[in-house]
């Protein structure tokens, strides 16, 4: 696939890789080529503009994140991508707002704790180390320049900050901890017998009256729902990739007019002594060290014993080799302009004050054409391919909107094949309609009513397709022949669960005129589950099975009082029926409860603190002015 498209399209992967930002950073979209006014806008918080971009890469990243969630693959009926979609929008404005406050604040990322955080992201390590080099390696595999990267983390961090502020204010009361330590220890004793709607199956029951009683009450249930069938045209970039030639000559002069581009850059070996901004007369401090210097003391035992830069402190203030873009944006002003051998005056930057020496000067030098003769390629290649890439998709977007009507003329102009799907309804479909984005386009009242061309739909893949209605099939009122089969079946399961329902409520009847579980049971001694205690943390104690929604049933129901007891029904799964009586609650004493009370801690804290932030969020987006576009996202 295109690399710079791909950019484009998906956002950088180093913070996927690096797992450490939530928040992606990337270039712009395809489809702003074509804004002409700028990027659109899906929201404004206090007058900060969050694009659309965004909100499609943000909605990206929440997406591959339930699919992992869910195997690989989100059920659909489940989630739908405009629920995603939304909810991407009201985390990037969350974001913003949380961005804000730490800003009014004053809270910032101490330089020593931004390095700490970059020595703990395990992409960086080797051995279980920290390596400088290794840094640099990933940062320009991804294109980040280090000081770019840098700020993101910076920015992470007092993220971090005040959500960890706010979640520290949700203090738990402690006195109701062994309380629902207890409750969640409780233990009841119940007798139950279920009554299963299979016993009372009984074939030939249901008359063809009643089958076709239920087909005229049921209309809806055996009606066939709508189904499309539509021609798209769809623009692939890989496709579009594998199409481009270039030949021996395009490679050359594509190297010749780029040359500069491929010369290995100016590189300095530096050293330094860093002072934090936090650090008590952090000038005065600094100041001093120049002045030592210029007294001949050396630079790398000051460095070793003074800087608070721990990446190069035990190496005598040691960076390495410097290469433009890799460190701060003033710093790197002093150090590519710094002869070798002369130390700067103090600098101040966001990280606090350097004094920096340029130790060595190794000049660019141009790399012979066939050592990067393939990265010449690649490059020319992929400069081709988005070129014609943009010039496709324009011609495909001005043909669908010019001729509404038809696919022909954008299919000619653009070189791609119409293609057709197979049927598929709103909710599903296969191939090309599997993707929730096309059904959504198809059904559309414009593609779908009007006969028009839909606009640019554009799929996980990175494709954009543009499609028309080919044909459709109006929903249908099955006949009766097809359905009685299945009618019937409904019915007798109505029946059988109905049966075993009025068998459950006779027992209860019984027992509340006075017969006891024991007196039942010796009736049916196999019938009945006796006198078992059940935890509400570990179900049941004894070898017993028992339904999950039976034993929630069981301990909604009120303690008994005195030496009586509590009898309830309740229906199960597949129509059967459970009677059950419950006999007696016991509570734990709190010395009992003792191993679970930290996990019960723990979970009251983070409720409290989950609470204690969506209140600040409520109350931040209370205060602030947001303007939301949601049109701009269709």
């Amino acid at each position: 696939m295109l690399q710079s498209i791909r950019d484009k399209a998906s956002g950088w992967l180093a913070y996927v890789i690096i797992g450490l930002i939530a928040i992606p950073f990337a270039l712009w979209g395809l489809g702003e080529y074509f804004g002409g006014a700028g990027p659109l806008v899906a929201a404004e918080v206090n007058g900060q503009e969050i694009p659309v971009r965004l909100v499609h890469q943000e909605t990206r990243a929440q997406r591959e994140q339930l699919a992992r969630m869910f195997g690989g693959e989100i059920p659909a009926d489940v989630f739908d991508e405009r629920a995603i979609r939304n909810a991407a929008l009201e985390a990037l404005i969350q974001r913003e707002l949380l961005r804000k406050a730490a800003e009014d604040a004053g809270l910032r990322a101490s330089g020593s704790g931004v390095v700490r955080e970059i020595r703990e992201i395990p992409a960086f390590l080797e051995d279980g180390r920290f390596s400088a080099e290794r840094y640099r390696t990933v940062l320009e595999a991804q294109r980040i320049a280090p000081g770019d990267f840098e700020r993101d983390v910076a920015q992470s961090i007092v993220l971090a900050q005040i959500q960890q502020g706010i979640e520290a204010s949700g203090d738990p009361p402690m006195d109701r901890a062994a309380e629902l330590a207890r409750l969640r220890n409780q233990v009841r004793v119940a007798s139950w017998r279920i009554f299963a709607a299979s016993d009372y199956d009984r074939p030939g029951v249901v008359g063809d009256d009643a089958v076709e009683a239920f087909y005229r009450d049921n209309p809806d249930r055996f009606t066939t729902a709508e189904r499309l069938q539509v021609a798209y045209l769809r623009l692939d970039p890989e496709a579009l990739e594998a199409r481009i030639d270039v030949t021996e000559e395009d490679v050359r002069e594509h190297y010749e007019v780029n040359a500069q581009r491929y010369a290995e850059p100016e590189l300095r070996r530096v050293r330094q002594i860093l002072i934090e901004p936090e650090a008590v007369d952090a000038e005065a401090r600094i100041r001093a060290l120049r002045e030592r210097i210029d007294a001949g003391e050396d630079f790398a035992a000051l460095a070793a014993e003074y800087s608070d830069d721990p990446l190069s402190a035990d190496r005598g203030g040691e960076l390495g080799q410097i290469a433009r873009g890799d460190l701060d944006e003033i710093l790197e002003t002093v150090i590519f302009s710094l002869p070798a051998g002369l130390i700067s005056q103090p600098v101040q930057t966001r990280l606090g004050w350097h004094l920096v020496e340029v130790t060595q000067v190794q000049p660019s030098r141009a790399q012979p054409f066939e050592e990067v003769r393939e990265e010449v390629e690649r490059d020319l290649r992929d400069r081709r391919a988005e070129q014609r890439q943009i010039q496709v998709l324009d011609d495909l977007l001005a043909q669908t909107f010019e001729n509404p009507d038809s696919l022909v003329p954008a299919a000619r102009a653009t070189g791609l094949e119409i293609q057709t799907t197979d049927w598929f309804t709103r909710e599903q479909g296969e191939g090309l309609a599997g993707f929730r984005p096309i059904r959504e386009a198809a059904f559309s009242t414009p593609v779908r009513r009007d006969g028009r061309n839909s606009e640019a739909v554009d799929l996980p893949d990175g494709s954009t397709v543009v499609l028309r209605v080919e044909q459709r099939q109006e929903p249908t009122m099955l006949p009766l022949e097809e359905v009685a089969g299945e009618i019937r079946q409904i019915l007798q399961r109505d029946a059988a669960a109905q049966a075993a329902r009025e068998q459950g409520e006779a027992v209860l009847q019984a027992l509340a005129n006075g017969q006891t579980v024991a007196e039942l049971a010796d009736e049916e001694p196999q019938a009945w589950a006796r006198s078992v205690a059940v935890n509400r943390a570990s179900g049941t104690e004894e070898a017993v099975d028992m339904p999950g929604a039976l034993m929630d049933h069981l301990f909604q129901m009120p303690a008994p009082r005195d030496d009586a007891v509590r009898e309830s029904g309740v229906g199960l799964a597949g129509g059967d029926y459970a009677v059950v009586v419950l006999e007696s609650v016991t509570m734990l004493e709190p010395s009992e409860v003792v191993a679970d009370l930290f996990e019960v801690v723990d979970d009251l804290q983070i409720a409290y603190s989950g609470a204690e932030m969506r209140a600040y969020l409520a109350w931040l987006e209370s205060e602030a002015e947001i303007l939301r576009y949601p049109e701009n996202l269709e």
